[in-house]
């Protein structure tokens, strides 16, 4: 299964290097969104440390999968399905 992951956030994209990739979890049919950003490897550590506080999103991002804007405190542990989509902004 494979999450599109498109950083927006110019911040973003230099630490990866990159503004859109597929991010590859092998052999799963369904994963949780914590999982696919904890794939991704930044400059400074991992997408999720960067945007995430104790779990939760950092005010100064927004995140939407496929289309819809994860709010709240579990929002980052909704399940993603082979091709979502991520899109990932900064304020």
């Amino acid at each position: 299964m494979r999450v599109i992951v498109n950083l927006e956030s110019d911040r973003l994209a230099k630490a990866a290097g990159w503004r859109a990739k597929a991010i590859v979890l092998n052999e799963k049919k369904e994963a949780l969104l914590t999982e696919a950003l904890k794939a991704v490897t930044l400059s400074q550590g991992s997408l999720y440390d960067f945007i995430s506080l104790q779990g939760i999103l950092r005010n100064e991002f927004v995140l939407y999968v496929n289309g819809k804007q994860v709010k709240g405190g579990s929002g980052l542990n909704i399940p993603v399905k082979d091709n979502t989509q991520v899109h990932i902004y900064e304020r």
